[in-house]
């Protein structure tokens, strides 16, 4: 026997210790690799050859291949254990075939399809659709679906959670009935339809409701945003529309459970501001292109308790005197400023109160200059800074590398020159970086 002494012992000792650790490593490589793969599984070329085609079936191999030939425009996700396709989606459309949507219909595990933008996409593959057994989430975006259409889809899939039927210009009000049989879904999608009020009012029908987007739909105004103030579990509204007013507002103030509200091109005044402050649990407010909200509007929002996110983008009657409101909302962190040309470093010197901002992201306000950068430098927490089509000159960017917390920059407000674009870039290691060069 052998016999070794205590260094080699040691050295020996150390080797299979690496060794332990190494395989460990892999082990949990590849643990995370399949939690990984089974959470997002985005499927790119040369899956096939990993061997999960053993164990899904011949339709789950076929749609694999297909997803693969779509490249970019689509991806797939697969049971980690079996391999079988349980969801598809398809972001550019143009290419899908009847055959194709056959052959996903026939996949045993499929529970959420979107194909988007697929103007070919038409009732009779709707109806191929109806063979899946256990569809949870659906799309289908900028097609020729029509009212039958929908009504198929509404009758075979009644367990739906997720539905998109966005920008189909077929539909009409009929649609909105098979819609809203749907009573377990909980997030709907809408855009750029013909729907109106008359046709929304059955929204009511839907009490699991948690997030509802009808951007496009330009007629759908007051009383839809009534409706919407009483759904019970309603957490997220966005709506485009230009007859909304401000007894829709006070209407939607109503609701007991929303968080979150993209309200755009509204025909609304600075008298709902108070309707909007209101709603105690919002933490996410974007207001876009209301031209009638002014000052007066913004700063009765001031103090709102939990609102994190906050928008204001063209909005022509915003100015200086209702910048005061930013430095009152305790738990602001994102403040998004745009096309705001009536705002000016005499506003912006509020932002020195607003201490919790992570993310500041200001575009297009001409009137704003290096003063107001200087105040933004004293920002404790900011992580993410972003200033364009400004009046600030490259010459702050010295400024702004004051701020030490700042992981993320986003400067084009004229060329920067390349000695002091090197030095940015050679500050620190940046999440991102842009300078417009």
């Amino acid at each position: 026997m052998p016999t070794y002494g205590r260094g080699k012992i040691d050295v020996v000792f150390e080797f299979l210790r690496g060794v332990c650790t190494v395989i460990r490593s892999l082990v949990a490589l590849r643990q995370t690799a399949w939690s990984s793969f089974a959470a997002t599984a985005i499927i790119t070329g040369g899956l096939l050859a990993s061997g999960l085609e053993a164990a899904a079936g011949p339709a789950d191999t076929a749609a694999i291949e297909r997803i693969e030939a779509l490249g970019k425009a689509a991806s797939c996700t697969l049971d980690k254990d079996t391999g079988e396709v349980t969801a598809i989606s398809v972001t550019d459309g143009s290419t899908i075939t009847a055959d194709d949507v056959a052959l996903f219909a026939s996949l045993p595990s499929l529970n959420s399809l979107k194909i988007l933008n697929c103007r070919e996409f038409n009732d009779e593959m709707a109806a191929s659709l109806t063979e899946l057994d256990d569809l949870s989430v659906l799309s289908i975006t900028n097609s020729g679906i029509t009212d039958a259409g929908v009504q198929l889809l509404a009758e075979a899939f009644p367990n739906l959670r997720e539905l998109d039927l966005s920008s189909n210009t077929n539909l009409t009000g009929r649609a909105m009935r098979s819609i809203t049989s749907l009573e377990k879904l909980e997030r709907l999608t809408l855009l750029q339809n013909r729907f109106n009020d008359l046709h929304c009012r059955r929204l009511s029908g839907l009490p699991e409701l948690r997030a509802l987007d009808l951007r496009g739909n330009m007629e759908v105004g007051d009383m839809t945003l009534r409706v919407v103030g009483k759904l019970p579990k309603l957490s997220g509204f966005k709506h485009r529309s230009t007859v909304v007013s401000d007894r829709g507002i006070e209407g939607l103030a109503a609701s007991p459970s929303l968080r979150a509200i993209l309200m755009q091109d509204f025909a609304v005044s600075s008298d709902c501001g108070e309707q909007l402050a209101a709603l105690e649990n919002l933490t996410s407010l974007e207001i876009f292109r209301c031209q009638g909200f002014g000052n007066e509007g913004v700063l009765a929002l001031s103090g709102m308790p939990v609102l994190d996110r906050l928008t204001l983008r063209d909005l022509p009657e915003v100015g200086d005197a209702s910048m005061p409101a930013l430095a009152t909302m305790p738990k602001l962190r994102r403040l998004y400023l745009h096309e705001l040309t009536s705002v000016s470093d005499e506003g912006l010197a509020n932002l020195a109160d607003a201490t919790e901002l992570a993310v500041l992201d200001i575009w297009s306000l001409p009137r704003m200059t290096d003063a107001s950068v200087q105040v933004i430098a004293g920002l404790p927490k900011l992580k993410e800074l972003s200033i364009r089509e400004t009046g600030v000159t490259p010459e702050a960017l010295d400024m702004i590398l004051g701020i030490e917390s700042l992981e993320s920059l986003v400067f084009k407000n004229g060329d920067v020159p390349a000695d002091l674009a090197e030095k940015v870039k050679a500050d620190r290691k940046w999440r991102k970086l842009d300078l417009g060069q």
